[in-house]
């Protein structure tokens, strides 16, 4: 049962960002290095504490997704990382926080198991997937410090312009096909124009399956971010790691914009995708889930956890919009 300190810092959290210690979410540890100012190509090492809200979702040790800290026992990640695996599979997964080093214990490095998943009702593993998110709740409560902290969600009505900086971290693979990384690296991505981007991801589905006339187009539920040349881009192993973007307030916080989903290929150029180009050397940007546009999805689970877990009827949560 969740004791009613616990259900405070949930609804503290959906409202202000800031939790019933007092800490808010999306702030980097004093002196890592994550700001705008980020300069990295093809991506880089992090620096310790800069990325306090990445999880590492490993199995038998081996890290194969990433995700996001959402309270003291929610991981936000995408649901391709968990929903095709067994019940057997799922028991032996660890939710490691507070890591950087793989190769050896951090100081604030915490395990954990799933005690329950909830994938969005309406995801499909096929391409290009859509609503490929999926929220995981902990048997045990993360102990938050200087270098494990929750990540914020963005409002409903954030405004982040296209052109916008924002970063990915990750373990996985360095280039396509190549490997895998110990230490949790970094990429600074810019978001696509969305007029931009589902005409890219035209391109890439026509490669991949025939197209049928007069089929509806399904919903789009993603962002796009990356460079037209390629060369910076997600990889293998950092699906379900959050791209956060700098907040609108100017305080120095970030919000998770996206989850990690798919992309074609790792780092591939992608400006010139045409009929002419071989399907099989088309590229795209990286593709993540819009978290904002799942905003009442998260919230409802978030909402119903906590109720459920606490069978507390007074709890009520609202979107705040200013």
């Amino acid at each position: 049962m969740r004791s009613p300190a616990s259900l405070l810092s949930l609804w503290l959290w959906l409202n202000t960002g800031i939790n019933a210690a007092g800490s808010k979410c999306g702030v980097p540890a004093p002196g890592s290095r994550m700001g705008p100012s980020l300069r990295v190509v093809g991506g880089a090492q992090a620096t310790y504490g800069s990325h306090p809200w990445l999880v590492s979702l490993q199995y038998r040790g081996s890290h194969f997704c990433g995700g996001a800290i959402l309270t003291e026992h929610w991981i936000l990640t995408a649901a391709h990382c968990l929903a095709s695996h067994s019940k057997e599979f799922l028991s032996g997964v660890r939710v490691v926080v507070g890591e950087f080093d793989q190769r050896v214990d951090d100081e604030e490095k915490q395990a954990f198991l799933i005690k329950s998943v909830s994938v969005h009702e309406k995801y499909h593993h096929a391409l290009p997937m859509n609503y490929d998110i999926a929220l995981m709740d902990l048997d045990q409560h993360i102990v938050l410090g200087t270098h494990v902290q929750p990540i914020c969600l963005p409002l409903p009505d954030d405004i982040i312009q296209p052109g916008t900086s924002c970063i990915m971290g990750g373990w996985g693979r360095m280039k396509e096909k190549g490997r895998v990384p110990a230490v949790l690296r970094e990429v600074k991505l810019d978001l696509v124009d969305p007029a931009k981007c589902q005409y890219v991801l035209h391109t890439v589905r026509s490669s991949t399956r025939p197209q049928r006339p007069a089929q509806p187009q399904p919903a789009m539920t993603v962002l796009c971010a990356g460079p037209e040349e390629g060369g910076r881009d997600a990889c293998q192993g950092d699906s379900g790691g959050p791209l956060v973007c700098p907040a609108g307030s100017g305080e120095g916080r970030w919000v998770a914009l996206g989850v990690t989903s798919w992309g074609k290929g790792c780092g591939r150029s992608w400006g010139k995708n045409s009929s002419s180009r071989p399907a099989a050397r088309r590229g795209s940007p990286g593709v993540f889930t819009d978290v904002r546009l799942l905003l009442p999805w998260i919230k409802s689970k978030l909402r119903q956890g906590g109720l459920a877990s606490g069978n507390n009827k007074t709890l009520i949560v609202s979107q705040k919009s200013e």
